[in-house]
């Protein structure tokens, strides 16, 4: 068996928000919990086993964690090792400019290598309704504002592969398709007339709907010759605005086990430090689309998720001591200025402007 902690909001793709539970308690519980884990989990599959008629195990089966999401030195590779003690590591967003085992068109390794944190964002382009980390300049996402400004926005459709919404039919559609934002945005502006609101807020999140079926593949497609006429989207996670080079597959191991540096930005914070400030403009994001209706239980979700997020500054801050003391120095400053910042995001404000 294979469990992967992925830091939820430092991985490419689809990023899945914890409740504010960062990585570094996370992996410090597997450590200190892995046996306990381990042998529950023996228990689950042998009951499973006798449930289904089969002989239990005699043996327990090994266990192996792994972690993953916004690694960027072989430094940091080796202290999830040796402090967290994982059986392995998991790098994706750098191998995007590593032409020999990712597959990426020319002109979109171009505007990987020239990315910045401004065109790399958390976006609501999926159109299943989770946050989506995006290259904002991919030929996917033009494309899309220029539908937009052309009054046909939305996609065509052609592979129709995430087609689950049906709202407006018993037959699913998908929320990136021409059909449903012509629907729903008829809907919003209905609603708008008759008192609701002038409904821009929701007009943005039904455009901002990509096609990810076929604009996803695009990169391997165009590359490939297989569509020459595809709009390429690219869901790199925010770890490639640290790399700015075609690299080799031989320089990439090197980089990942510390034999050499193919990082281009030396400003990057530590991982650890990086994925707070990704959830600390999360929560501000949050806030500021739940501030649009006032309830209850969205504040006290906020409230526990500030309240996670300071808690595990509390454990980095003691986590500190174990670095060397120019590592602990950035580490440390950097996390001041951060919790400072999450200090200063006060929920009840956020609602407070929603009841007034």
């Amino acid at each position: 068996s294979e469990y992967r902690i992925e830091s939820g909001l430092n991985c490419g793709g689809h990023a899945f928000a914890t409740e504010g539970y960062l990585m570094g308690p996370i992996l410090e519980e597997f450590k200190n919990k892995k046996e306990e884990m381990i042998s529950t989990l023996h228990e689950f599959y042998n009951k499973g086993l006798e449930s289904s008629g089969h002989d239990p195990l005699d043996k327990i089966n090994d266990v192996r964690v792994t972690v993953q999401g916004g690694i960027g030195t072989g430094e940091e590779n080796k202290f999830l090792f040796d402090r967290y003690e994982v059986d392995g590591t998991g790098w994706a967003t750098p191998f995007l400019l590593c032409p020999e085992v990712t597959n990426v068109d020319s002109a979109h390794i171009e505007k990987l290598i020239a990315a910045t944190s401004e065109n790399v964002i958390l976006s609501d382009s999926s159109p299943l309704g989770v946050p989506f980390w995006n290259l904002y300049n991919s030929a996917s996402e033009n494309d899309r504002r220029r539908k937009i400004e052309l009054g046909k926005p939305g996609s065509a459709c052609p592979k129709g592969f995430l087609k689950s919404n049906t709202e407006f039919s018993e037959i699913p559609i998908c929320r990136a398709s021409r059909k449903y934002q012509k629907k729903k945005l008829r809907l919003i502006s209905q609603n708008a007339n008759n008192g609701s609101g002038d409904g821009r807020f929701l007009k943005e999140l039904v455009l901002v709907k990509s096609c990810l079926c076929e604009d996803l593949a695009g990169a391997a497609t165009m590359k490939l010759g297989i569509d020459k006429n595809v709009k390429t989207s690219v869901c790199c996670g925010p770890n490639i605005v640290n790399f700015s080079k075609i690299t080799t597959l031989e320089e990439m191991i090197g980089h990942i086990y510390d034999r050499l540096n193919i990082m281009t930005n030396p400003e990057r914070p530590h991982m650890l430090v990086r994925e707070l400030g990704l959830y600390v403009d999360y929560l501000k994001n949050e806030l500021n689309k739940a501030s649009e209706e006032f309830s209850e239980r969205a504040a006290r979700r906020f409230e526990n998720f500030k309240t996670n997020l300071i808690e595990g500054v509390e454990y980095y801050t003691e986590l500190a001591e174990t670095f060397s003391a120019e590592q602990k120095k950035k580490f440390l400053d950097e996390l001041d200025r951060l919790f400072e910042e999450l200090e200063n995001i006060h929920v009840d404000t956020y609602f407070a402007v929603a009841t007034e």
